[in-house]
């Protein structure tokens, strides 16, 4: 299994804890996260308070698949809650 396959799989996990979005980046305001996944120099926290991930350990083109994946599960939900409208 590669690291995206990995990193989607506990996006897909998570992903009811994370609902506000997915970043690349460290937050610069010290909200409290916790690493949920940690392995081949790839690492992905999440904060409950907030509700979102941060991934590193990536290149670009592997967050971009990342970042799609976890906006699929986004307009998965979106549709489930408005009955397929």
């Amino acid at each position: 299994m590669t690291n995206i396959e990995k990193v989607k799989e506990v996006i897909k996990e998570y992903y009811p804890h994370a609902e506000h979005g997915i970043f690349d980046c460290r937050n610069l305001v010290g909200d409290e996260m916790y690493t949920i996944f940690d392995e081949d120099r790839v690492q992905v926290d999440i904060c409950y308070d907030y509700e979102y991930f941060e991934v590193f350990g990536l290149a670009d083109w592997e967050f971009f698949e990342v970042e799609h994946y976890y906006n699929s599960l986004k307009l998965d939900e979106m549709m489930q809650d408005n009955d397929g409208y």
